[in-house]
């Protein structure tokens, strides 16, 4: 499928701040597919765009590593990791390179040029799977989570962890783990299964955590797949959960505001990807995977909006922006109970599976998903 207006609506706002343009309901339900990609044979696992959002990486089941042209509305480039597996592909401040987690042999994060298709170096630490990756947005550094119970800052110029955290909160091979930065790269929000949530200052991480705050009851039966915080401030923490709904914290209280819930995200995560387990022998890998890990969840840049991929191939959002408007953290403003949000809108595009990985331009409008065909969303409205 290659519909005519993708370069168009691309290029028609390339240059514009989508943090002052209108990402309004009636925008986001002008949302189409513009490009659509048939070539991957199995379902993606991971998606993420460059700095720029002019490209995006990602891996498949079927061990390949693709990279497209988000402007121009083509594939650039297909890398194999036929012995290691990938999963999780992040771009990296460097240019020209990307970082991914091994699904077999070993749990190795390989550091890769892609314009060479060399490996750099590899960051060996993980002795069980690796659960979250992600780059810094203001460092030349990742950061993972594994089911080993660690979680690992890596300088890209070394092959040793720059820090290291353990957090404690039960058997994580039984509740799971994941880790994300904040925008500003100065804070460390870490999941530990349905337990806790604890918050880390990157700079002294050995100190433990600076808040942390029982999870318990917002989750019940379920487990954190994976950590957003809402930009573009990251005043707000989103959990994407193993029963298909989402959670939206306070970052600053950790108070539970929100939670997003569809009829058609439940029961969604029953498929998963049928990846080895590297002797893992808790239930936590195999329900983060049925729920992709959190890659069919993102938020528009502006903050204002979630989007979660399904399981019947369309795409749901909702409207948060009751709760991050800069009113919501004043303190002589009456706490707001936890809502039950439904969505306000569900793209229905031509995916034929469960949308495992969903990812919104920080850039333009524009929004990427994924199950084994990938289709680039944009909008034709004036904004």
């Amino acid at each position: 499928m290659d519909t005519v207006d993708h370069n168009a609506d691309v290029l028609k706002t390339l240059r514009r701040d989508p943090l002052q343009s209108a990402l309004t309901n009636s925008t986001l339900r002008g949302f189409h597919i513009s490009k659509q990609f048939l070539d991957n044979k199995a379902a993606l696992t991971s998606l993420d765009y460059d700095s720029s959002g002019k490209k995006c990486i990602t891996t498949s089941s079927d061990e390949s590593l693709r990279i497209y042209d988000c402007v121009g509305g083509k594939r650039e480039q297909v890398l194999y990791s036929k012995k290691y597996g990938c999963n999780l592909a992040q771009f990296t401040s460097h240019p020209g390179c990307v970082a991914y987690a091994s699904t077999k042999i070993n749990d190795t994060i390989r550091y890769l040029s892609y314009d060479t298709n060399q490996y750099i170096r590899y960051f060996v630490g993980h002795n069980q799977r690796v659960t979250s990756l992600q780059r810094s947005p203001t460092a030349a550094t990742v950061l993972s989570a594994a089911l080993d119970g660690v979680v690992n800052v890596w300088d890209l110029g070394s092959v040793k962890p720059a820090s290291t955290v353990t957090p404690v909160g039960g058997s994580v091979e039984e509740r799971g783990i994941t880790a994300a930065y904040d925008p500003s790269g100065m804070v460390i929000s870490v999941a530990v299964g349905s337990a806790e949530l604890q918050l880390y200052d990157v700079r002294e991480v050995s100190k433990g955590p600076f808040k942390s705050q029982s999870i318990v009851d917002i989750a019940g039966q379920a487990l954190v797949a994976g950590i957003r915080f809402i930009p573009p401030l990251g005043d707000h923490i989103l959990l994407a959960m193993t029963d298909g709904s989402c959670h939206l914290l306070d970052s600053f209280s950790l108070q539970h505001c929100a939670s997003l819930r569809s009829t058609d995200l439940q029961g969604a995560l029953n498929g998963g990807h049928p990846e080895a387990t590297n002797g893992v022998s808790g239930s936590a890998l195999s329900k983060m995977q049925d729920a992709y890990l959190g890659q069919n969840v993102t938020v528009t840049p502006d903050g204002k909006t979630v989007l979660v991929g399904s399981q019947n191939g369309s795409i749901s959002f909702w409207d948060i922006s009751r709760y991050t408007t800069t009113e919501a953290h004043d303190s002589n403003a009456p706490a707001l109970r936890p809502s039950v949000l439904t969505p306000d809108g569900v793209w229905n595009g031509s995916h034929e599976g469960p949308v495992g990985v969903c990812a919104f331009n920080p850039h333009i409008m524009e929004c990427i998903t994924g199950s084994e065909s990938l289709a680039i969303w944009t909008s034709s409205l004036s904004y």
